[in-house]
């Protein structure tokens, strides 16, 4: 049996919800076909920007309530319905999803009823715990990634000059002390190599995110 926490506020332990297999599908992918006059087959332009988007995901979930429910039933309404939350499943639970939640409708049986929602979901889950790599003093680092784009913030104890590829040239940023999201430093799937010449403490901060 399954429990989803909808916010902090579980099915089961909050709401004495049981839940109905679910579904959770891919985003679609945003693409871009052309047809070319005179050439056989489309030109595809999905890549045009450089990286592949996606649309957000539509999660259909349904929850049964037994007999009396009628008090469970408000509180979890008046919890969810129209609010932007975070969603995170059991059977996933490194993981989170953040939508918009709205309650279909609530249709009433002999002794139990049934609670549709919908969540309009961003593309991406979100890894629960951020990923931090810390270098103390000069040398490099190696900055993993998920599937999902992510600019890491940078926290420097002292000036720091970071050298990285960005779009396969080598780039060289010089950071003051604090913190800064430097946009050139962009990390898609894989590892991206950092050279750091500094006389303190570099932070990278940045949450990841899978399909």
């Amino acid at each position: 049996m399954s429990d989803i926490l909808f916010g902090n506020k579980n099915t089961k332990s909050d709401y004495g919800f049981i839940v109905a297999p679910y579904i959770i599908p891919m985003p679609a992918v945003q693409t871009s076909f052309v047809d070319i006059p005179g050439h056989d087959g489309m030109l595809d332009l999905t890549e045009g920007f450089g990286l592949v988007r996606y649309s957000n995901r539509a999660i259909a979930l349904t929850l049964y309530a037994v007999a009396p429910y009628e008090q469970m039933v408000s509180v979890f309404v008046n919890d969810v319905h129209g609010e932007r939350m975070k969603l995170t499943f059991d059977r996933d639970a490194s993981f989170f999803y953040v939508g918009r939640v709205s309650v279909g409708g609530i249709e009433k049986h002999d002794g139990y009823c049934t609670i549709t929602v919908n969540v309009n979901a961003e593309p991406y889950k979100y890894k629960q715990a951020e990923t931090a790599v810390t270098r103390m003093g000069s040398g490099s680092v190696t900055l993993t990634n998920l599937r999902m784009p992510v600019v890491p913030e940078v926290t420097a104890s002292a000036e720091a000059t970071l050298v990285y590829q960005c779009g396969g040239v080598p780039t060289t940023t010089v950071v003051a002390p604090g913190t800064h999201f430097v946009p050139t430093l962009l990390l898609e799937t894989g590892k991206k190599l950092v050279q750091i010449t500094t006389a303190g403490e570099v932070v990278f901060t940045y949450r990841e995110g899978a399909l």
